[in-house]
């Protein structure tokens, strides 16, 4: 059971990726919504990645719990929506996001 999904979080460094264990199917509006407020730091990528790894986690549910959402640096979590590649991808250096279902 689960609403499995993971989120490719592109930055000038390589790839991060979020994985949720139970909110999948809601995952491309958080990453929109994640994006928007990291527009204020966006030209400073460090900043504007933790702003959207931190909204990332507080709409999965799971701050301070020790299971259902993750953070890798190769994607080897599963993706229902994208046969277990990511279904959602938040490009921060061209300011973009986009969904792959």
């Amino acid at each position: 059971m689960g609403d499995r999904a993971m989120c490719e979080i592109k930055t000038e460094g390589g790839s991060i990726f979020f994985y949720t264990h139970w909110c999948g199917y809601a995952l491309p509006n958080v990453a929109e919504k994640a994006l928007e407020l990291a527009q204020p730091r966006i030209r400073d990528l460090s900043y504007a990645t933790r702003i959207v790894i931190d909204y990332l986690i507080k709409e999965a549910g799971e701050r301070d719990s020790e299971t259902g959402s993750g953070i890798m640096l190769t994607p080897d979590a599963e993706d229902e929506y994208n046969d277990d590649r990511p279904s959602v991808t938040i490009d921060l250096l061209n300011n973009q996001m986009r969904t792959r279902r």
